[in-house]
């Protein structure tokens, strides 16, 4: 009985799989290694807000996040009674998350009498934003810390 297999096309099948399991190797140690995923930043942030200038002069500020990737949208809102459900609907601001560096820019129509472009910028430490916020044309950035919310503040304040 004649043998399907040849001594060459086994070798020549073996060889083959052997270099595609170790170039998957290589592949995902590389990703395993080099690649991360940026932290996850979705929430609500609270801003004290009593130092920064013009329109975002408030008792406090509420910045939220969404975050796709190292995409994030976001939304600079009244701290008072806000409806944050119709606000994530909303965002008003735009930018990107790279190595726990955040940069948010646009604008915020939550605000009374707050036309000025705004720009965000910040690093992120556990919970919390650290970083400066710029309104408008003005070259001064004034600094703050947003502290993020507990889910369950959250959620109390959307039922107001």
């Amino acid at each position: 009985m004649k043998s399907h297999f040849s001594t060459k096309s086994l070798a020549f099948y073996g060889i083959i799989i052997s270099c595609v399991l170790l170039l998957f190797k290589v592949v995902s140690g590389y990703g395993e290694e080099k690649l991360k995923a940026q932290p996850a930043i979705n929430g609500n942030y609270q801003i004290n807000a009593q130092n920064l200038p013009g329109c975002l002069k408030a008792d406090a500020l509420i910045l939220n996040i969404q975050q796709s990737g190292r995409y994030l949208s976001g939304a600079l809102l009244p701290g008072d009674s806000i409806d944050i459900k119709s606000a994530e609907k909303e965002h008003s601001l735009s930018g990107n998350v790279n190595n726990g560096q955040l940069s948010l820019r646009g604008s915020a129509p939550h605000l009374n009498n707050c036309n000025n472009e705004i720009k965000i910028e910040g690093r992120i430490e556990a919970k919390a934003i650290a970083g400066k916020i710029n309104l408008g044309s003005s070259a001064d950035a004034v600094e703050f810390t947003a502290q993020q919310q507990e889910p369950a503040q959250q959620k109390k304040e959307s039922h107001h």
